[in-house]
């Protein structure tokens, strides 16, 4: 049996400020545990939380999003089931710039764009490669004064995406194509990891959260999507929405566990991580506890396989 079939690697995918202390809770409290459960049986639990794990320099080459879809590819390569998790708040969180963008999208983009400091501005980031095939327009790294995340946003990030996501509205592109002038880091993340995945309901566990008394405004900001003005960021919410009722609501019918929380002025009560942590056990534990039944089903008819051609080549001799 491959040692990567005794691997159970869990891809945990969720928004960062909002979610720190579920996060953590499970760090400590849940992923020992599956790993104790795992080595009991010969097998290893890794759980893979990138909002950790991704370095500063990764972020500043624009190589995020291409970590965190590789980790989840890895994942599903290594681990059948289960390999992926989804933690969500009332945050839609962070919706990156395209790293890549195909040149015929590209080509239409500067099309349909009039205003000439936003083209300057997007020829300035985006760089042709020829090498490519076909050739694409490649996102260039942030250097100087943009390795500030504020300068960063501010000058180039907000205006591109404003840019490339008001054309793309004008565009005639597939959904998957679409995805990427539009969604956050989560919500791309969750397609690869659960809405592209044939037979995701029998493995991939939502968990969500909403907190009672929550403010809207800046006082919430760790919490809620807020936009350049300072309010909330309606397009956000909608999106966060559409994702969780009419994306994953239907396909993980079942699978989506619900807690509440409550606003303290400061931040949130915490009350309800020690059935979150309970529940994420239950849900992975039993699902590991079925996978590896079938590892181990799987090596006694290797066993008895290899004892049949042993007895089979003594008794040729």
């Amino acid at each position: 049996m491959p040692q990567t079939g005794r691997t159970f690697r869990v891809f945990v995918s969720s928004t960062f400020s909002d979610l720190k202390a579920e996060r953590e809770a499970l760090q400590k409290d849940v992923f020992p545990k599956l790993r104790d459960l795992c080595m009991k049986h010969g097998c290893r639990f890794q759980a893979i939380d990138l909002r950790w794990g991704v370095s500063e320099e990764a972020g500043l080459d624009q190589r995020t999003m291409k970590i965190c879809l590789d980790e989840i590819a890895r994942c599903q390569k290594v681990t059948p089931r289960p390999n992926f998790i989804i933690l969500l708040g009332e945050r839609y969180g962070w919706r990156p710039l395209s790293e890549i963008i195909p040149a015929d999208e590209f080509n239409e983009i500067e099309r349909l764009s009039k205003d000439e400091p936003d083209l300057k501005l997007l020829r300035k980031w985006y760089e042709r490669d020829d090498n490519a095939v076909p050739p694409e327009y490649v996102l260039q790294p942030r250097e100087d004064e943009f390795k500030d995340y504020e300068t960063w946003d501010r000058e180039v990030q907000s205006p591109l995406h404003k840019l490339l996501s008001n054309a793309a509205r004008r565009m005639e592109l597939s959904p998957d194509a679409r995805l990427k002038y539009f969604a956050s880091a989560t919500e791309q993340e969750i397609v690869r990891g659960a809405l592209e995945v044939k037979g995701a309901k029998d493995h991939v566990y939502c968990f969500f959260r909403k907190i009672n008394g929550m403010p809207r405004d800046k006082r919430a900001e760790d919490f809620i999507d807020i936009d350049e003005n300072g309010e909330p960021d309606r397009e956000a919410s909608d999106l966060l929405r559409v994702l969780k009722d009419e994306k994953l609501g239907p396909d993980l019918q079942g699978n989506i566990n619900n807690y509440e929380a409550d606003w303290t002025g400061e931040g949130i009560s915490t009350d309800h991580l020690e059935k979150l942590c309970g529940d994420v056990y239950e849900r992975l534990a039993s699902t590991i506890i079925a996978e590896i039944d079938k590892l181990e089903a799987v090596d006694e008819l290797d066993a008895e396989i290899k004892n049949h051609r042993e007895f089979g080549e003594d008794r040729a001799k």
